[in-house]
């Protein structure tokens, strides 16, 4: 018998406290990394753009709290409506792309990442209990 076998995910650990379950915790993680590459691109967006004070710097400055509190909801009290906020922050996170006849190479990469980074979301939206 293993252990995971023995002691299942969402039962008190040797502390006391209860762990979140698998599909929370990789939300968490995503949004925690989504919040991070966000903060390199804004940084990056700053010390390239002569005017960074766009609505789209608005935006990707608004996303990083939003995305670390969703996290830490994930982390402390999953569940779906929590994983269906932090969906809303990075589809919130996608406005700053802007019309599609703005769109260059990196806009795709950008989204690629995005939706990457929404399926553990999506998966604890899904399956986690309301």
């Amino acid at each position: 018998m293993t252990y995971k076998e023995v002691v299942p995910d969402s039962v008190p650990s040797d502390t006391g406290r209860i762990r979140p379950p698998k599909q929370a915790l990789y939300a968490a993680i995503a949004m925690l990394v989504l919040a991070g590459l966000t903060l390199v691109g804004v940084a990056a967006y700053f010390a390239q753009t002569p005017e960074p004070w766009t609505w789209r710097g608005l935006v990707a400055l608004a996303t990083i709290p939003f995305c670390l509190v969703c996290a830490g909801l994930m982390w402390r009290a999953p569940s779906r409506e929590n994983a269906g906020a932090a969906l809303l922050v990075i589809g919130f996170s996608l406005a700053r792309i802007g019309f599609p006849n703005d769109w260059t190479r990196s806009t795709y990469v950008l989204i690629a990442i995005t939706v990457a980074l929404a399926a553990p979301v999506v998966w604890a939206a899904r399956t986690l209990p309301q």
